[in-house]
C-alpha cells in the first residue's frame, strides 16, 4: 500500500510538472496569436454608428478615480451617453461626477442617486437603477478602476454590431497604485489570469465576459432578464456572458486590451480579494478550477524537490521550470501587455505562485467572501448571500417594481 502511495504521489507530481511547463509555452503562443490576428472592423460611418449608454456602476472613492472615469467621457465617437449610478447619497463618489461634469460640459452625463436594491449583488442594482435612464440600445458597462483609450467604444461597437454577437468583453492589463501589496495583486493580473484568458481562448468557446468591459445590445440584455437576472449572482460578469451564450449569441473578446489601476492598500485586502475570486471561480466552474492546480508549476517543483531532495536531477527540473516560467512572464508582460516587468517583480513571481497555490486549496474551506465592505456567503452555482441576512439594512424592491424606464434621466 506504501509503495502505490508513493507511485501514485510522484506520478502526480511529473503530471504537475509536465502540464505546467506545457502551459507556460501554451500561454506565450496563445497570447502572440491573440495579438497578431487582425479583426474585421464594422467600417461604418459617423451616422450610421448606434448611439451607446456607458453605465458605471460606483462606490466610494479610490485612487485614479476621476483620471478612470475621464476616460469614458474623452471617447472618439459621435454619440454616446454616461451614466453614473450611485447608491449613498452621502457617497463621495458624487463630488467627483459632478467634477466630470463640469470638465466635459459637452458629454452627455447623467447621475443617478437610488439607494434601491434587487438582491444581495449591489453593483447590479446599481446597474439596475442606472438602466432606467439610459438612452441608447447599445449598452457598456465597465469598473470604476478601469481606464480606456479613446477609440475604445468605436473599437467594442466594431464587434457588438454583428447580429450573431451577443456581448463583446475586454481582457485587462493591471497597473498598480501604491505599495507592494498593489504590486503583488498587479502580478496576479499580468502573469496568471489574463494570459489564462488568451489560453482558454484558444482552448474553449468564450461563454462568460469580465467586469472590465460588458457590452451588451438591449435587446439581447432583455431576453435574459434585464440586469435583475444577475442580481442573485457574486459572478455577475460570468453570467451575463453565460446566459447570453445559452440563447446562442456569440461571446466575443475585443482585441483591444483596457487597464485596470489597482490600489490595493493592505496584504490583507489583497488575500481577501484572491480568495473572493477563487471561491467565485469554484463555484461557477468546479471541475475547471480544481484542474487548475496542474498549472501551479512552482508547486510542482517544490513537491518533486521534497521527494528527490538528493537528486541534482530534480534540482535543474525546478531550476528549468522556474526559468521558463520567468521567461514567459516576463515576455508575455513586456512584448504584449506593454507592462514590463521590474527585477523585483520577478523576485516576487515564486512567491507569488506559491501565495497562489494557498488560495486555491483555501477556496475549499469555507465558502465566506469580502465585497465592499460586506460579508457574502457563496452559495451553489454562484449564487449569494448576506452572512448577515436579509440586504443589511437596504429597501428591497421586487421584481414586478423594478421595470426599468427609459428616456427620463434625472440627477437625484
Amino acid at each position: 500500500m506504501t509503495d502505490y502511495v508513493a507511485f501514485a504521489l510522484q506520478f502526480l507530481v511529473a503530471a504537475g510538472l509536465l502540464v505546467s511547463a506545457c502551459y507556460y509555452v501554451a500561454s506565450y503562443w496563445c497570447a502572440r496569436k491573440f495579438f497578431s490576428e487582425r479583426r474585421v472592423t464594422s467600417g461604418l460611418p459617423d451616422a450610421e454608428l448606434p448611439g451607446v449608454t456607458i453605465l458605471k456602476p460606483l462606490k466610494g472613492i479610490e485612487p485614479e478615480l476621476f483620471d478612470n472615469l475621464a476616460s469614458f467621457c474623452r471617447q472618439d465617437y459621435p454619440r454616446f451617453q454616461v451614466v453614473f449610478a450611485v447608491a449613498d447619497p452621502a457617497d463621495p463618489a458624487i463630488g467627483v461626477v459632478r467634477e466630470l461634469k463640469r470638465s466635459f460640459p459637452q458629454v452627455d452625463i447623467e447621475l443617478v442617486v437610488d439607494s434601491r436594491i434587487y438582491g444581495p449583488n449591489y453593483k447590479v442594482s446599481n446597474l439596475q437603477n442606472g438602466y432606467r435612464v439610459a438612452r441608447y440600445d447599445y449598452l457598456v458597462i465597465a469598473d470604476s478602476d478601469i481606464r480606456v483609450p479613446p477609440h475604445y467604444l468605436r473599437t467594442i461597437v466594431a464587434d457588438l454590431v454583428r447580429p450573431e454577437v451577443g456581448v463583446v468583453t475586454c481582457a485587462y492589463r493591471a497597473r498598480p497604485v501604491g505599495g507592494w501589496p498593489a504590486a503583488v495583486e498587479a502580478l496576479f493580473v499580468n502573469t496568471d489570469f489574463t494570459p489564462s484568458v488568451f489560453v482558454a481562448r484558444v482552448v474553449e468557446t468564450t461563454r462568460y465576459a469580465f467586469g472590465a468591459t460588458m457590452a451588451v445590445r438591449r435587446e439581447v440584455l432583455e431576453r435574459i432578464g434585464g440586469f435583475l437576472s444577475l442580481a442573485r449572482y457574486l459572478a455577475d460578469d460570468f453570467f451575463l456572458g453565460n446566459l447570453v451564450s445559452r440563447l446562442g449569441f456569440k461571446v466575443e473578446i475585443s482585441p483591444l486590451l483596457v487597464d485596470t489601476y489597482l490600489a490595493v492598500p493592505t496584504w490583507r485586502r489583497l488575500v481577501e480579494h484572491q480568495l473572493r475570486w477563487s471561491r467565485t471561480y469554484r463555484s461557477v466552474r468546479g471541475g475547471s478550477y480544481f484542474a487548475l492546480v496542474l498549472t501551479h508549476g512552482f508547486l510542482w517543483a517544490l513537491l518533486n524537490l521534497g521527494l528527490h531532495w538528493g537528486d541534482w536531477r530534480a534540482w535543474m527540473v525546478a531550476a528549468g521550470l522556474l526559468g521558463l516560467r520567468l521567461t514567459v512572464a516576463a515576455t508575455v508582460a513586456s512584448r504584449f501587455l506593454q507592462v514590463p516587468l521590474r527585477p523585483a517583480d520577478l523576485c516576487l513571481i515564486p512567491l507569488k505562485d506559491l501565495l497562489l497555490s494557498v488560495l486555491w486549496a483555501s477556496a475549499f474551506f469555507g465558502n465566506t467572501v469580502s465585497w465592499s465592505g460586506h460579508r457574502f456567503r457563496v452559495l451553489a452555482r454562484g449564487e449569494m448571500a448576506p452572512v448577515t441576512g436579509g440586504s443589511e439594512g437596504l429597501p428591497l424592491v421586487q421584481k414586478s417594481e423594478a421595470r426599468p424606464k427609459f428616456g427620463t434621466g434625472a440627477e437625484s
